[in-house]
């Protein structure tokens, strides 16, 4: 039978495990995002969309990853009866330190893939803005087209012009 020292360390080391899975998959998430740029610069919606759906894929999997990540940190408190992770004495649970190293890994790749996403949400912007004028300039020459009498078969001096004067004064 395990002892209580055994049974914290192996849930020490499964969260370092849960860590590692979130951290590929961050490194994946990274990626794609990185991917999304160059859908932004090259303008390919279809495949823009498609990452989109893949990031999302990846987030559900990260959120599953972390709901199972809090259950088991919540259990390893309540059994070394601590409130925080800087409570657990190093000495005894050396493991700790690694936890922690992952804990950061994690919030350093979270920090980029943020930055990234910011710097495509810009661009994507930037994307709007330019294609918003477009539409404007489009609206403008139709209005000046249809105004000119371009649109229509119909002279833009009226309906019937033949364009030959009756004389009345024979």
């Amino acid at each position: 039978m395990e002892n209580s020292v055994d049974i914290i360390r192996a849930k020490i080391l499964d969260l370092i495990s849960l860590n590692h899975k979130k951290s590929s998959a961050l490194r994946r998430l990274h990626e794609v995002t990185k991917l999304q740029t160059v859908d932004i610069s090259s303008s390919s919606l279809n495949s823009l969309l498609d990452h989109i759906k893949e990031k999302q894929d990846i987030m559900n999997s990260i959120d599953e990853i972390d709901k199972t990540f809090y259950d088991k940190f919540v259990e390893l408190k309540l059994i070394l009866g601590v409130k925080s992770i800087e409570e657990i004495d190093l000495a005894e649970f050396p493991e700790v330190s690694e936890l922690k190293s992952t804990v950061q890994e994690i919030m350093n790749q979270l920090g980029d893939i943020d930055k990234l996403d910011k710097q495509n949400l810009n661009e994507v912007n930037v994307e709007i803005v330019k294609l918003k004028n477009d539409m404007k300039q489009v609206q403008t020459q139709s209005r000046v087209i249809k105004n000119y009498g371009g649109a229509s078969k119909v002279s833009a001096y009226g309906k019937d012009y033949q364009g030959f004067y009756i004389d009345s004064k024979k």
